[in-house]
C-alpha cells in the first residue's frame, strides 16, 4: 500500500467578498489550488441570527474540508492539519462570529487538528509572520511552512484559472 504525502488543507476566507478557497500545502511549501467558491457563496449567513450564522458557517466549512480532502486523496495526499485563514473578521453585529466559528473547529475536529488565523489586511499583501492566531495550537514546523508559503497562497487566489469552482449550494 502506498503512503500518502502529508499536506495541510488551507481554507482561505474572503469576508467582504463572501467567498473561500481551499488549497493543499505540501511540507515543502508547494501550493495545490483545489477549490474556490463563487463570490457571495457565504452570503446566506448574513440574513440569520447569531447562532444560525455560526451553524451555517460550521456546516459550509465542514463541506469545504470534506471536498478538499476528496481532491487530495486521488493525488496521493492526506491532510495532516486543517488551517483556516480569514482575511478579516466576518461581519456580524457582535463582532464574535469569526472567533466562535474558529473555536468550534478547534474543539470538535481533532484529527487532523485545526488552527485558525486572521490576516486582517486581506490576502493581497500578506507576508510571513503576519497572521494572528485565533484558535488552535499550530505545529511549529507546519507553522513555518505556512508562513513561508503565504505569498504563494495569496498569489494563487488572484488566479481564478487555477481553481475548480465549487457549485453554489441552495441554503
Amino acid at each position: 500500500m502506498q503512503t500518502k504525502e502529508p499536506v495541510m488543507l488551507v481554507v482561505m476566507i474572503e469576508a467582504r467578498r463572501l467567498r473561500w478557497f481551499a488549497a493543499g500545502l505540501t511540507m515543502t511549501g508547494e501550493v495545490l489550488p483545489l477549490l474556490s467558491s463563487e463570490i457571495g457563496d457565504l452570503e446566506p449567513y448574513t440574513e440569520l441570527g447569531f447562532d444560525e450564522q455560526a451553524s451555517f458557517l460550521r456546516h459550509r466549512f465542514c463541506g469545504i474540508l470534506q471536498h478538499g480532502c476528496d481532491r487530495l486523496w486521488p493525488r496521493m495526499k492526506k491532510a495532516v492539519q486543517f488551517v483556516f485563514i480569514f482575511d478579516e473578521q466576518l461581519e456580524d453585529p457582535s463582532g464574535q462570529l469569526t472567533q466562535r466559528v474558529a473555536e468550534h473547529f478547534v474543539e470538535w475536529m481533532t484529527n487532523p487538528p485545526v488552527v485558525a488565523f486572521a490576516a486582517h489586511d486581506g490576502f493581497a499583501d500578506i507576508k510571513p509572520g503576519q497572521l494572528e492566531r485565533l484558535a488552535g495550537d499550530p505545529d511549529p514546523t507546519l507553522q513555518n511552512v505556512l508562513n513561508d508559503s503565504l505569498p504563494a497562497l495569496a498569489s494563487a487566489t488572484a488566479a481564478p484559472e487555477l481553481w475548480e469552482v465549487s457549485r453554489k449550494r441552495a441554503s
